[in-house]
């Protein structure tokens, strides 16, 4: 018997590994004008498996049971709707046949889960649909995550998802590859999609963990599968997947055996997977081939700096300083200034950096996003301004959705405020 705990592991690792590429596998068999109703069936079918598996023996191959019952129920709906006769193709049992994930590194871009991704990537929508879309449909994300992704609000998220998916039956978006010229012009939003998703298992805007192993390994093969292929194995390709092998070689030392956050600055550095960075520095050599320079790159060298470093005190921030000026001047945006401020106020003081965030502060364009008030808090708190800086963290927590995040700041106040 399977224990309703037991179950809902495996329903949620269902959802974010094979929801997208089932999804994928219908839209490319019924049609994107059927995008709605495919979302539906197959959510239903998780939702049957959570209903049914507790009681019962688990399938012995979980993502061919919910295709299985998301196809009969897409047949079943199709004929209702329309009365046409949709049949299926072939009877076998998918309880017992293997659903084949495995991707055949001769035909990557073959893979139904990316050539949907570049579907939804379609240059007749908004880029900003573009992303909500893939994020939304393939990648399994909510709208609450979505939104924290981009920095925008549920309703705005909720929204532009409506008008982009009926964008994308409009257009009447072909789920074949396009042509090699207009697959690298959608390339670029391509890797901003596989970027937020790997952020978003990295740094979990909401629930109890601080790490989404799942998101990160779904982020990591979809752009392999870009590497593997010749139009998708470019410079900034490889400067992303350095960048998250980077990032996840100190995973393991973000947080403690009784489940509390540590911060970068008391991580115990021997713990931090060697092998993984040696990995992200490959992909790095890799990336600097050629003199195009991309945001990926910037971020790769930044992370790999702090790889490098035996200690918090140790690390180049000079050198991480130039490398943030670089990216607020050819990539402007309010985190990138807001993440610069941690290196500044490494080199040349907490007020310096204050300065600069007041100045973020006036722009409103962080107002609700809760590092804003984090980093507020930590410059005050550097600066030994005890009240501000806990007046600072309790805003911030006010904004905070993951558990973890809450309790991290919540123990810090406490702390501070007995100072």
């Amino acid at each position: 018997m399977s224990g309703k705990g037991n179950t809902q592991q495996i329903v949620d690792h269902l959802f974010r590994n094979e929801y997208g590429k089932i999804v994928s596998l219908l839209v490319s068999k019924y049609g994107a004008n059927h995008l709605t109703l495919t979302e539906d069936v197959v959510q239903e079918a998780m939702y049957k498996a959570m209903q049914t598996w507790p009681y019962g023996e688990v399938p012995a191959n979980p993502a061919g049971w919910i295709y299985r019952v998301s196809n009969n129920q897409m047949i079943d709906q199709l004929r209702r709707l329309s009365k046409q006769d949709y049949t299926e193709e072939s009877h076998l049992d998918l309880h017992q046949a293997s659903f084949e994930t495995d991707i055949n590194p001769d035909d990557v871009l073959k893979d139904e889960l990316l050539k949907m991704l570049f579907a939804c990537c379609h240059p007749e929508l908004h880029i900003e649909f573009q992303i909500i879309l893939a994020l939304k449909v393939l990648c399994g994300l909510g709208v609450k995550e979505i939104a924290a992704c981009l920095l925008k609000s549920e309703a705005a998220v909720a929204k532009s998802y409506t008008r982009s998916r009926q964008k994308l039956i409009e257009v009447n978006a072909s789920f074949d590859l396009p042509p090699a010229g207009e697959l690298k012009n959608r390339l670029s939003v391509v890797l901003k999609v596989i970027y937020l998703l790997f952020n978003e298992g990295y740094k979990p805007s909401q629930g109890k963990k601080i790490l989404n192993v799942d998101l990160c390994i779904e982020a990591l093969r979809l752009n392999k599968l870009l590497l593997d292929a010749e139009i998708g194995n470019l410079p900034e390709t490889n400067a992303l997947e350095a960048l998250m092998y980077f990032h996840l070689a100190r995973s393991e030392s973000r947080m403690s055996e009784g489940g509390f956050i540590i911060s970068l600055e008391d991580q115990d550095r021997s713990t931090w997977d060697q092998e993984m960075i040696q990995t992200g520095h490959y992909f790095l050599n890799r990336a600097v081939q050629e003199p195009v320079y991309s945001e990926y790159h910037i971020q790769a060298v930044i992370s790999s700096l702090h790889c490098a470093a035996k200690s918090f005190e140790a690390t180049n921030w000079n050198e991480i300083l130039a490398l943030y000026d670089a990216m607020v001047l050819r990539y402007p945006s309010a985190v990138a200034q807001l993440n610069r401020l941690v290196p500044l106020a490494q080199v040349k003081g907490w007020e310096s950096a204050l300065v600069e965030l007041t100045k973020i502060e006036e722009t409103g364009f962080l107002s609700n996003y809760y590092l804003l008030y984090l980093v507020k808090g930590h410059l005050l708190e550097k600066g030994k301004k005890i009240k501000p800086a806990v007046k600072a963290y309790k805003e911030g927590l006010e904004l905070i959705e993951n558990e973890l995040e809450k309790k991290y700041i919540a123990m810090k106040i406490q702390r501070l405020s007995k100072v």
